[in-house]
């Protein structure tokens, strides 16, 4: 039997999983990485806490910058659309 996990452990997984393939892939220009990661990383603190205190409108928008800075790599936005399955109002 498999152990069940919390959805924030899935959204901890997905995130540092962006995280790393923004900083490996060389087909993002630097310039791309350099406006991500902070916003990655403000998304990271935002959706940490429980999410009955989410800032909600804010995770919106730090994910909305991401989707829309991202969509020329298509494995950055696999891993962010697939949050959706775990944070439902993005």
């Amino acid at each position: 039997m498999s152990e069940e996990r919390a959805d924030e452990y899935y959204v901890e997984r997905l995130l540092s999983r962006v995280k790393l393939v923004i900083a490996t892939d060389d087909d993002i220009p630097v310039e791309t990485k350099l406006e991500t990661q902070p916003m990655l990383k403000e998304l990271v603190t935002t959706l940490s806490v429980p999410p009955d205190r989410q800032d909600r409108e804010r995770a919106q928008g730090q994910y909305d910058f991401l989707l829309d800075a991202l969509d020329e790599y298509p494995n950055c936005t696999a891993l962010l659309t697939a949050l959706r399955n775990f944070v439902p109002y993005l």
